[in-house]
């Protein structure tokens, strides 16, 4: 398979700055017909199986580079952003942060 979409979920996310805007995923290198995590188990396979570049956030920071701080974060496909991708929000100088959800669509 080439690389391409999480099976349980796309997340996106979205740092807007003017009129400049880079947009991450939860991209994987080895994406899966179905998801190998359980019920309630952790994202390590994730990693180990679908080797998933980085959480959408995170791809999107890299993306921008140093033009995120002051900029506006949006996140698309999912209900909340993990502890550490918020450090790395607020630490990359992001101005506010909007969680869309699942069912909403955000554009650039």
């Amino acid at each position: 398979m080439e690389k391409g979409r999480c099976a349980k979920r796309e997340v996106i996310g979205m740092i807007r700055n003017g009129n400049a805007c880079w947009v991450g995923s939860n991209w994987c290198e080895s994406p899966q017909e179905v998801c190998p995590r359980s019920d309630g188990e952790g994202y390590d396979k994730c990693q180990s199986v679908c080797k998933q570049h980085a959480h959408a956030e995170i791809d999107a920071l890299e993306r921008a580079g140093d033009k995120s701080n002051g900029a506006y974060f949006y996140l698309i496909g999912h209900d909340h952003i993990c502890e550490q991708c918020l450090v790395a929000l607020c630490d990359a100088g992001i101005k506010r942060i909007w969680i869309i959800g699942d069912d909403d669509e955000g554009n650039c």
